[in-house]
């Protein structure tokens, strides 16, 4: 992806025209407003916080349901990622049966409605389908990073696509503080064969002078950005009974033009 100016630092709309801009990198954000009901937000908070969390090894607490393929990128056969596929998706089933609506497969029809586009998780031939919707709790905030496949994932068929956006559900948020903040300085690390690079706790040097463009993550709301764009999220005070609860997957453009989903 070259680095093109964005033409505005704004939000837009979905549409097709939005969305290939998005792919682009010629614009910094789409938020599809009014994406779920106040009760439809109330009930999936509910259902995660009912739910079992496990926690990222990272400086800022960040809790999580379902499973990150992040986490299998150094020294794991692949194959082990797919075996635990089921596990990681039997936990989102039980969040998504209590609150009683699925936002994953309202986003994927969404996006499928626009682009005509084949929408899903993508499928690692031979071994089976990406987990895709992972549920976050996020409210110390998230240190500097980056998002591509084709440098965090090489080994894997995601690591194709030759683009990539990432989309967050909002369901539940603090009274301040939580924004995400996104970088236009798509991120081009120095690879190394047979090694990954350092994506998480970005040095900050990467992005000086960079435009910016800083987003609210509003409840009910989904928010959709290309992270091959260094970004972070600032943290909030904490609040009792309240959260920066979310769930979101990447979405990558696969060589047949498809797009596929993984968390």
């Amino acid at each position: 992806m070259s680095n093109p100016t964005w033409t505005a630092r704004t939000e837009h709309p979905l549409s097709l025209e939005t969305f290939d801009a998005l792919l682009s990198n010629r614009i910094p954000a789409i938020r599809i407003a009014g994406f779920a009901t106040a009760e439809e937000c109330a009930g999936f908070s509910a259902a995660v916080k009912a739910e079992p969390m496990k926690h990222y090894s990272v400086a800022k607490r960040i809790g999580y349901i379902g499973m990150a393929q992040y986490e299998y990128r150094w020294n794991t056969p692949k194959e082990r990622y797919f075996e635990d596929v089921p596990t990681a998706q039997a936990a989102l089933d039980s969040v998504i049966n209590q609150a009683g609506w699925n936002p994953v497969e309202r986003l994927i029809g969404r996006i499928s409605r626009v682009t005509g586009k084949p929408v899903g998780p993508a499928q690692e031939p031979g071994l089976g389908r990406y987990f895709a919707g992972i549920v976050r709790s996020a409210s110390e905030g998230v240190a500097l990073h980056a998002d591509y496949a084709p440098f965090n994932s090489p080994a894997y068929c995601i690591g194709q696509v030759d683009a990539q956006l990432g989309w967050n559900f909002f369901a539940e948020g603090l009274p301040s503080g939580g924004d995400t903040t996104i970088y236009n300085a798509p991120w081009s690390p120095v690879m190394t064969p047979g090694e990954i690079p350092k994506s998480y706790d970005l040095p900050r040097e990467l992005i000086a002078h960079a435009p910016s463009f800083t987003y609210a993550p509003t409840p009910g709301d989904v928010v959709i950005f290309n992270t091959r764009n260094p970004h972070e999220i600032a943290g909030g005070p904490p609040v009792a009974g309240r959260d920066r609860i979310s769930i979101g997957s990447f979405i990558g453009r696969m060589p047949d033009g498809s797009l596929g989903l993984w968390a």
